[in-house]
């Protein structure tokens, strides 16, 4: 009996460099407010710029909580991109109120809410990109993008317009907005990425949550937008947008919650799927062919050698049961496990091929871990497609190595060997080796590589880095 090993997987270190800095921003925005008088004004402007500082920590913890949790790929990167935009948004508006009113800080405040108005913007689409990974593509998701791209360029090329001459806002001599300017371009822009993306919510196929969630993110850069016609107070704009910043919280745990749901619903659907590919595998494996040989090869020997006959028996049962544990088995195996079976395996084809095929064997370690059933299909087809076809029989060599940065298997052989750059003739085998590919990769971060040419053999390497893998 082998000795069962066990494995412990590595996670890789999740990028806290993102977390840091947003980090040392809040913090530094907060040391500004403090030092510019968070309390020089009213209530209202307390509120604004303790809602501005809310937001900033309420986005920098989810940004972690996403990122510890490895949930930064795929669909929520798109996420993530929405909430990095909304803190810098955020972030260049709390800046905006700490020297709003401050003659000697105007060109701040003009970089500042220029900064502010383009990611204010760019929210749309921001959450566009997000949002489009939940729909079907199609002429109107496509025409969608371009037009919200093509708003932002154009609205940018209105913000750096704006440093020269004011036709978004004007800030005063007394660090104050001016009232004598009325935003409408923000406003038209607004109007124009809103119904572009409410056209393409709803006509979508998104719950009813869904839609809502998206709805009101809309909503935070088109109030954003409205301040620019209510000016009539010198703070009232600055205050105003503050207390609106709180707005974003609502749709991102909307999304929030959304996402994890459907992150939940892809995790379900993964392990369906990985569950078939296993069931897959191990039929794939149990070849029609392979099993009426074997019990063929057992029927002769039952008369020439009933001892080796028995043996046969008996390492045949032992190969059929071990393929059926294996094809349970959702974690890796050791390679000594893997290494047992297929040696059982090859046994029993060299019964059958007495003098056409042989087979070496260089195990230079074994104590390392690979998906069950990974290894001995790659042999099955280095016999099969191999050494079978050729008439002179042949070789099939299994090794394995100990580097520095991978435990590397190959199995090669000096049959036949195919066209790589060809389409699989056999669509079962094609099926068979794409499992063993996914397999390694979602369990383990490997790789499978084949190296083939015709009447050349063909070589099979199978990558496992060290780094995701720690023995126990």
């Amino acid at each position: 009996m082998l000795k069962e090993e066990s494995f412990t997987i590595k996670q890789t270190e999740p990028p806290f460099l993102t977390i840091g800095v947003m980090c040392f921003l809040s913090l530094f925005c907060i040391a500004i407010l403090i030092k510019n008088d968070i309390f020089r004004e009213g209530s209202a402007y307390i509120f604004s710029q303790i809602a501005n500082i809310f937001c900033l920590v309420f986005l920098t913890v989810l940004s972690g909580y996403l990122i510890a949790k490895k949930e930064t790929a795929g669909v929520m990167r798109y996420f993530m991109l929405l909430i990095l935009n909304l803190y810098i948004a955020v972030f260049f508006s709390a800046l905006i109120g700490s020297d709003y009113g401050s003659p000697d800080h105007i060109r701040r405040i003009v970089i500042s809410s220029s900064v502010c108005y383009f990611f204010s913007m760019l929210v749309f689409l921001t959450l566009w990109l997000y949002q489009k990974q939940f729909i079907e593509e199609s002429v109107i998701t496509r025409t969608v993008t371009v037009f919200i791209s093509a708003a932002i360029v154009i609205y940018a090329g209105a913000i750096i317009l704006n440093l020269y001459m004011p036709v978004l806002f004007l800030v005063t001599d007394d660090g104050v907005y001016s009232d004598s300017v009325l935003d409408y371009i923000s406003i038209f822009t607004d109007l124009f990425c809103i119904m572009s993306l409410c056209a393409a919510t709803l006509f979508s196929k998104l719950s009813r949550t869904r839609k809502l969630s998206f709805m009101c993110c809309v909503f935070y850069p088109v109030l954003f937008s409205a301040l620019s016609l209510n000016m009539d107070h010198p703070n009232r704009g600055v205050t105003v947008l503050g207390m609106l910043n709180i707005v974003v919280i609502l749709p991102i745990c909307l999304l929030f919650f959304n996402a994890n749901d459907e992150l939940e619903k892809d995790l379900l659907k993964r392990e369906k799927e990985q569950t078939e590919l296993q069931v897959s595998a191990m039929i794939s494996q149990m070849q029609p062919h392979f099993l009426y040989n074997s019990l063929a090869v057992i029927a002769a020997l039952c008369e020439e050698d009933p001892a080796l006959a028995a043996r046969a028996t008996n390492a045949f049962s032992d190969y059929l049961r071990e393929n059926i544990q294996f094809a349970n088995k959702s974690h890796p195996i050791s390679f000594s496990e893997e290494l047992s079976h297929t040696k059982i395996y090859v046994w029993l084809e060299m019964l059958r091929f007495p003098n056409k095929l042989k087979v070496e064997y260089d195990i230079q370690c074994d104590s390392f871990p690979v998906p069950a059933l990974s290894v001995q299909p790659m042999v099955e087809n280095a016999i099969k497609h191999g050494i079978c076809k050729s008439r002179e029989g042949g070789t099939v060599s299994i090794r394995s190595l100990d580097t520095d940065q991978y435990y590397i298997v190959t199995v090669s052989d000096n049959g036949a060997g195919f066209d790589v750059s060809q389409p699989a003739c056999d669509n079962r085998e094609h099926l068979g080796i794409e499992n063993t590919r996914y397999r390694l990769r979602e369990m383990l971060g490997g790789s499978l590589d084949i190296v083939s040419a015709p009447g050349e053999g063909t070589t099979v390497t199978i990558r496992i880095p060290k780094r995701n893998v720690t023995p126990e």
